[in-house]
């Protein structure tokens, strides 16, 4: 486990939210599904490969946050699983600790992918603070 997810551990424990880390094999599973299906430039999603990818602003803008947290939660039923390239494990999340949760992992110096299981959208916070989200 890095440093960086023993400070998401404890983040989430200051606020009081469940989070579960996924075993390493589905945390491979769900990154291999997103590297077979999503297209990539370098390190960073083709955003502009994807049809219905929306631009939604910075991460340090708390408007830009929030219509992220409300898109996903339009389409969204259950638990979402979050991952990034800098840390070592994959989360589990309710949905209804998805703003704290986003909060949380946007601090983290990473590309933070948030998906669901079946992988019919996408959103990311990336290392450079951009949030993009889109449907596949």
């Amino acid at each position: 486990m890095s440093y960086l997810d023993e400070e998401i551990i404890e983040d989430f424990k200051k606020i009081n939210k469940k989070i579960i880390i996924l075993s390493d094999s589905k945390h491979d599973s769900i990154a291999k599904k997103i590297n077979d299906n999503i297209p990539f430039s370098v390190i960073n999603i083709a955003w502009n490969l994807l049809k219905d990818a929306i631009y939604l602003g910075a991460s340090t803008s708390q408007m830009s946050m929030d219509a992220l947290s409300e898109k996903i939660k339009l389409i969204t039923e259950g638990d979402v699983i979050i991952l990034g390239d800098s840390t070592d494990n994959a989360y589990l999340i309710d949905i209804k600790d998805l703003s704290p949760a986003l909060k949380i992992f946007s601090t983290i110096p990473q590309h933070t992918y948030i998906v669901q299981e079946r992988l019919d959208w996408i959103a990311c916070i990336s290392f450079e603070g951009d949030i993009y989200f889109s449907t596949l």
